[in-house]
């Protein structure tokens, strides 16, 4: 008898274990987890899990493996081995769907063996015979039928059957129209008897029909005539279904001998397609659960954390499970759960024997990392009521029996597991009884869980080296268990408080506490008080840890905005830089293009002398800035703009002076030297002083009175409008505008046709677009400047 059956049964292993065979794809696979059992060996129990977890890779990545058409043929694989032995066509199908799949299996897994190298370590050895794989599928079909031309002779054979039907269905069908004609046809058909084709007669004409009469209708009103003119007909057909039977029987034999010739390998094949779909099995299953593979120690103890009851997951679901945090044999061997009933004592030490089992099975765990689990080499259970009438044995009794057992076969290689110990008897001697039996386990350092409701084994835990106190939380609020485990600490049964909540009066609640005592209710209450005080300072800990956690996440969020930003400004002073030695060059070709102007108009030297030393103060002005971009002019900002403030245009050099400002903050009116333009406040960038005094290089005809940023050509024609646009830009360039409005209305299309064909050509126009719905649509046209 396996040494774990016991502990298999009171932890109701089993149930896991049919749940993991629902995911096997075949009954062979089924069949290997229902005989597997439980190891007790690390190595093998590291290997198991190692292979689940690369199964369960496989199928993250991929659909799995393609276990389809494998059957349990072990009999007839055996069977065919022996003399005179015939399979049948089915039998023979099945084999041939099983040995393509093996090969299917190691094609599959071949192509993927550097990411899977357990898996490939054992499917490596599955065995192909393309040879056998075709011969068998040439003769049988999926179905299990013989195929016509499985052999020439069969379809030879085949051929001059059909070729007999229909010769003597011809003849029969002259024959059967004579008599139809004369009347004494039963029926217009052609059927057969006993393998021979007959028309049916009416039983009081079956003398005028010469043939051989094959049988007649239940009702007697009709006989089955084989005419006389197809009997030979009939004859060669019956003889070519024999032929045809033999031959069918001949195909049979040699299939089956070639099964045998290669018995053995199609038996290893079986073993390891069975194992390779149980560790497909278990995969499947360890999605459905979230499991892990634990770490496993030979001598270690067992540490679980988030932890899940597999069954109490299946039946309730991941979020009403709560999870489960324990340690085990590490600074203690022996841990007893006390706290109220329906608390869950019992379902968190079933956890830990329920997880050790399945660990040891090959079985992944509902656990988070890094969880580890004790390889033992026995696991005692104790749980549930064992009385037996007929073997005279009461609760007590057979408590006690267990424990016997328990105490004659635990080493410090067992896990113990025991539900209320010491009860069914006297309190005071029940507790005794359990303190020495938990005191001589702990000595032999047994892993041991006990849940008990004795007070006297609070204490014994207290007092008693190796040994540790642990309880189930209680809500004191709503007087409901929480089912959360706490460990150093015990917990108090609650029943007076249970039953002050189910309405018992004070007077019995009071008599209650008179006749447990003094000093038992002291001690009960200083649990409760314990457990409360822990449970306030364990809800302090988590809102500090969560404003810890935010607050950490607030500094990560600063730093990483700060370096970005950081990156950003340099980004920013980098283009600015760039922008501005673009408008410096632009303003240079559009000055010396104003300069030709002038002389063109016979101006005086005087004014081109002038011009040249702005263009050679605008560039001693950037390389200044190249050198210093200075701070506190960043800094100015960002503070709100007032009439009579020096402002910038973002990304410009000269300095204007504010005049006026909406009301809605929105725009505002600067003067640059003597030009005066409109643009948005978000465009504007504070200064402290005036950088320089600047005098437009335009004549006193061209000076506009106020610079706005969009130009109107509402209403001209082409011609009209593309000096003025072309003046616009000159005038936007040299201010140190960067995008500016082209509105030409919607109309035919036309004026803005001719405004796009012109922008395309401008050299310093960098880009323009159709206005957005909200910026005046397809009446307007954006244009972003360059100076290129």
């Amino acid at each position: 008898m396996d040494r774990f059956q016991h502990a298999i049964e009171k932890l109701e292993f089993e149930k896991v274990r049919q749940r993991v065979c629902k995911y096997a794809a075949s009954e062979i696979g089924r069949s290997f987890l229902e005989s597997a059992r439980i190891s007790t060996s690390l190595n093998v129990v590291q290997h198991n899990l190692v292979l689940v977890s690369e199964l369960k890779h496989l199928l993250e990545e991929e659909n799995g493996l393609p276990l389809e058409g494998v059957h349990s043929v072990r009999e007839p694989i055996q069977k065919a081995g022996l003399e005179g032995t015939v399979l049948t066509p089915k039998e023979l199908s099945q084999i041939s769907s099983t040995l393509r799949a093996a090969r299917n299996v190691r094609q599959f897994i071949q192509k993927r063996q550097q990411s899977f190298p357990k898996i490939w370590s054992i499917a490596e050895n599955l065995h192909t015979d393309k040879v056998l794989e075709y011969n068998l599928d040439q003769a049988i079909d999926e179905t299990g039928s013989i195929r016509p031309n499985a052999s020439k002779e069969l379809q030879s054979i085949r051929r001059g059957i059909s070729e007999k039907y229909e010769q003597t269905r011809k003849l029969l069908a002259g024959i059967l129209k004579n008599v139809s004609e004369l009347g004494f046809a039963q029926e217009d058909i052609i059927t057969t008897r006993e393998g021979r084709m007959v028309i049916p007669v009416k039983s009081e004409h079956k003398n005028r029909v010469h043939g051989f009469i094959h049988s007649a209708s239940a009702s007697g009103a009709t006989v089955f005539v084989e005419p006389s003119e197809t009997l030979d007909l009939n004859n060669e057909i019956r003889s070519l279904q024999f032929q045809e039977q033999r031959e069918i029987e001949r195909i049979l034999r040699e299939l089956t001998r070639q099964v045998g010739n290669e018995r053995d390998q199609l038996q290893a094949n079986l073993l390891i397609l069975a194992e390779l779909d149980a560790i497909h099995a278990k995969a499947k299953y360890s999605l459905e659960i979230i499991g892990i593979e634990p770490t496993l120690t030979p001598t270690g103890g067992v540490k679980l954390f988030h932890a899940r009851h597999p069954l109490l997951l299946l039946s309730h679901g991941r979020d009403a499970t709560v999870p489960l945090e324990m340690e085990l044999g590490e600074s203690f061997k022996t841990l007893i759960i006390s706290g109220p009933n329906a608390g869950g004592k019992s379902v968190a030490m079933k956890t830990v024997g329920l997880l050790t089992l399945m660990a040891q099975f090959g079985l992944h765990v509902p656990a988070s990392e890094p969880s580890v689990l004790r390889v033992f080499q026995n696991i005692f259970v104790d749980i549930g009521d064992e009385q037996s009438i007929e073997n005279d044995l009461s609760t007590f009794s057979s408590h006690l029996r267990n424990l016997k057992e328990i105490l004659e076969g635990a080493d410090s290689e067992s896990l113990v597991l025991i539900d209320e110990v010491g009860s069914g008897t006297d309190p005071a001697e029940g507790g005794a009884i359990a303190a020495a039996f938990l005191e001589s386990l702990t000595r032999r350092g047994t892993h041991t869980i006990a849940t008990t409701h004795h007070s006297a084994l609070k204490v014994f835990a207290h007092d008693t080296d190796g040994v540790e106190n642990g309880a189930m939380e209680f809500d004191q609020a709503t007087l409901t268990p929480t089912y959360r485990f706490k460990s150093g600490v015990p917990g108090s049964s609650y029943a007076l408080e249970m039953a002050q909540r189910l309405g018992f009066s004070e007077n019995s609640l009071r008599r209650s506490r008179e006749f447990m005592g003094q000093q038992q209710a002291k001690l009960e209450n200083l649990i409760a008080d314990l457990e409360a005080a822990a449970q306030r300072h364990r809800s302090q800990l988590e809102a500090v840890e969560t404003e810890k956690s935010r607050l950490d996440s607030l500094v990560q969020q600063y730093e990483s905005r700060l370096a970005s930003q950081s990156a950003e400004l340099r980004e920013l002073k980098r283009r600015a830089v760039a922008e501005a030695e673009e408008i410096v060059e632009n303003a240079n070709a559009m000055i010396e293009r104003s300069i030709r102007e002038i002389k063109e108009k016979s101006a005086e030297k005087q004014a081109i002398v002038q011009v040249r030393q702005q263009i050679t103060k605008a560039k001693e002005e950037l390389r200044s800035q190249r050198e210093e971009l200075q701070p506190e002019e960043e800094k100015s900002g960002s503070e709100a703009l007032e009439v009579g403030d020096f402002a910038k245009l973002t990304g410009g050099l000269e300095t204007g002076e504010i005049v006026s400002i909406s009301q809605d903050q929105r725009t505002a009116v600067i003067v640059f030297g003597n030009m005066k333009m409109k643009v948005a406040t978000k465009d504007l960038v504070k200064a402290k002083k005036r950088s320089s005094t600047y005098k437009s290089p335009l004549t006193e005809s061209e000076k506009p009175a106020e610079i706005l940023r969009d130009l109107d050509l509402r209403g001209m024609t082409g011609d009209e409008a593309i000096p003025l646009v072309d003046k616009f830009i000159d005038t936007a360039m040299l201010v140190g505008l960067h995008r500016v409005d082209i509105i030409h209305g919607k109309g035919t299309g036309a004026l803005r046709k001719k405004v796009t064909e012109y922008l395309s050509k401008h050299p310093r126009v960098k880009s323009f677009r159709i206005a957005e719905w909200n910026e005046g649509g397809t009446g307007a046209t954006v244009v972003e400047l360059s100076g290129s």
